[in-house]
C-alpha cells in the first residue's frame, strides 16, 4: 500500500495561535530530551503540569459539560522546588496555577514536555458530520494542542476523526513523533521547531508501536527500529474469497508502507510491543501468543522468520518488559480475568503470580506500571508495590506486597505519573477530622466534594517522616474549604 500523504486540512491547526498573555511564569526547561512521566501529569526541573482533577468524558453529552468540566480539570502546574504551602495533607496548596482553559484531566489523558513546549490531549468540542448528515459532538475522539510552558503561544496541532486506542511519543534519527492510532488511521505528527502530520495507513485494524520513553522506569529505553508495524483486512475485489490479514510495516522517518506477511485466512491482530519484539494472536492457533524478536533484523521477512510461541492463552493484554537496563529477565502481562501473569526468557519459567498483602490475596487490581522489576498495582482503595526480582532468579510466584497509600476511594484505571520518587494519581477527598477550632457547633450544611483530585505519595518509605506523610493532595478542591488559605 503507498503511503498516504494527505494532510487533514479541515481538522489540523498549524500556527492557529490561540495566543494571548502568559498565563503563569515562564520557566526555561533543562532537559534536551522528551520528557514523559505517564499521561497524568509532568515534571520540568521541579514544576509539575498535570490535570488538577479528573473528568470522565463518557458522561459528556454537551458543550455546557465540557465547560463544567473545565473548570475543575484544567491544565495546573505547581512548583514542588519549594516546600507545598498546604494546611496538611488533605488541603489544597495556595500555589496551584492554572496554565491553561482546555480539559487535560480526563479519560484520554496524554501529556508530555520537549523543549519548552507541552504537548497535551482534550476531549474534541468540534462537530463532526455522521452516516445521515447530522452534526454532532464527538468528545471521546481527541484534539492534541502545545504551548509554551508558562501557556503563552498555545496553538491547536490535531484533531482526531476516531477515538484514540494508542498514541506514544517516539525519538528516531534525531527527530520526534507522535504516533498514535485513531479510530482506522494511522497518524504520524512530527514535532519540534515546526509541526507536520499525515496519515501514513487507513483502514488500520490493529498496531504494534514502541513505548515513550520515560526516564524515570527503569528499563526503559529510545532504542527501536524505526518501523511500525500495523495490520489491514485483505480484500480482493475480484476475489470474494480473500480472506485474513496483512501485516505491514511503514518507517517513521519516510517510506511507503510494505506487505510482510499474509497468508489466506489467517488473520493476524497485535497486542503488544516491548522495543522490537512483536507481540500476536493468529486465526488457527486460538490458544497460543506469539511473538516475533525482530532486533537487529530489519529484513522483509524478519517478522515470519522470528516467530515463535510465547505463551499459551487465548489472549493476554498489557505486556510490560522487566528489565534492569542492561539486563532483559522477561515480561509481565495481565490474561482475560486481569491476573498478573509472568514469562521468564532467560530460566524458560512462565505461569501465575499471586499478590498477596498482610497474607492475604489482593484481587481487583490493575496494574499502574513497572519500573526494573518492580511492579506497581491499584485497586480503588490502595497503591501496592510488588518486588518480584526474586521470581526472575527461580523463586516462588506468591509474592508479598508492601501497600504504598490506602484511601478511601482511587482512580484505579491507568492514569498516573512516576517521577522516580513520587507517584502522582486520582482520588477523592478524604474525611479531615476537625480541630478544636473548626469543632463549633454551625447551622451549615457540611459542603461536599466527589471529584478525583491528584495526589501524590512516595513510591519508597525511606522515613518515619515518609510514613507520617502517606499522600498530599495537589489539586485545587472546588469547595473553598479544603483550600489552604
Amino acid at each position: 500500500m503507498k503511503k498516504i500523504t494527505k494532510i487533514l486540512c479541515c481538522i489540523l491547526g498549524f500556527g492557529f495561535l490561540l495566543g494571548g498573555c502568559a498565563t503563569v511564569g515562564s520557566i526555561n526547561n533543562s532537559s534536551e530530551e522528551l520528557i514523559y512521566n505517564g499521561n497524568s501529569a509532568v515534571m520540568v526541573d521541579g514544576y509539575l503540569y498535570y490535570g488538577n482533577a479528573f473528568s470522565d468524558i463518557s458522561s459528556f453529552s454537551s458543550d455546557s459539560d465540557y465547560k463544567t468540566a473545565a473548570r475543575l480539570s484544567y491544565l495546573a502546574r505547581l512548583n514542588t522546588n519549594i516546600d507545598l504551602e498546604a494546611k496538611n495533607k488533605d488541603y489544597s496548596p495556595k500555589n496551584v496555577e492554572k496554565v491553561t482553559t482546555e480539559v487535560a484531566g480526563h479519560t484520554n489523558d496524554f501529556m508530555f514536555v520537549l523543549g519548552n513546549h507541552i504537548y497535551y490531549a482534550t476531549p474534541n468540542r468540534q462537530k463532526a458530520i455522521d452516516s445521515e448528515g447530522n452534526a454532532n459532538n464527538y468528545y471521546n475522539y481527541t484534539t492534541l494542542y502545545r504551548s509554551q510552558l508558562n501557556g503563552d503561544g498555545k496553538s491547536k496541532i490535531y484533531t482526531t476523526n476516531g477515538e484514540i486506542t494508542q498514541i506514544e511519543v517516539l525519538k528516531y534519527d534525531g527527530n520526534y513523533y507522535i504516533v498514535m492510532l485513531a479510530g482506522t488511521d494511522l497518524i504520524k505528527i512530527q514535532i519540534g521547531s515546526r509541526v507536520s502530520a499525515s496519515v501514513i495507513a487507513e483502514d488500520v485494524v490493529s498496531v504494534a508501536i514502541p513505548k515513550t520513553y520515560q526516564k524515570d522506569k527503569v528499563g526503559s529505553t529510545l532504542d527501536w527500529n524505526g518501523y511500525i508495524f500495523f495490520t489491514t483486512t485483505r480484500t480482493d475485489e475480484e476475489n470474494a474469497d480473500i480472506s485474513g490479514s496483512d501485516v505491514q510495516r511503514i518507517l517513521i522517518s519516510d517510506g511507503d508502507a510494505e506487505v510482510v506477511f499474509h497468508e489466506q485466512g489467517t488473520t493476524v491482530t497485535f497486542i503488544g510491543r516491548e522495543k522490537d519484539v512483536l507481540f500476536y494472536t493468529m486465526t488457527g492457533h486460538e490458544t497460543e501468543v506469539f511473538m516475533s524478536d525482530v532486533t537487529g533484523d530489519n529484513s522483509k521477512n524478519a517478522f515470519r522468520n522470528n516467530r515463535k510461541t510465547f505463551f499459551s492463552a487465548s489472549s493476554i493484554s498489557n505486556i510490560t518488559l522487566i528489565s534492569t537496563g542492561t539486563v532483559d529477565y522477561g515480561y509481565v502481562f495481565t490474561n482475560s480475568s486481569g491476573a498478573l501473569l509472568y514469562s521468564d526468557i532467560r530460566n524458560n519459567r512462565s505461569g501465575a503470580i499471586s499478590l498477596q498483602s498482610a497474607g492475604e490475596p489482593i484481587s481487583d487490581y490493575n496494574v499502574l506500571f513497572v519500573s526494573g522489576r518492580t511492579v506497581y498495582l491499584s485497586t480503588t482503595t490502595s497503591i501496592y508495590k510488588a518486588d518480584i526480582s526474586s521470581l526472575f532468579n527461580g523463586g516462588s510466584a506468591t509474592i508479598s506486597c508492601e501497600t504504598v497509600v490506602t484511601m478511601t476511594a482511587i482512580y484505579d484505571g491507568t492514569f498516573y505519573a512516576y517521577d522516580g520518587t513520587y507517584i502522582y494519581f486520582y482520588a477523592r477527598l478524604e474525611e479531615v477530622e476537625e480541630d478544636e477550632e473548626s469543632s463549633e457547633e454551625t447551622d451549615e450544611e457540611e459542603e461536599t466534594d466527589e471529584n478525583y483530585y491528584l495526589y501524590r505519595t512516595k513510591a519508597s518509605k525511606n522515613s518515619e517522616a515518609d510514613a507520617g506523610t502517606p499522600y498530599e493532595l495537589l489539586g485545587k478542591t472546588q469547595i473553598e474549604s479544603r483550600q489552604t488559605k
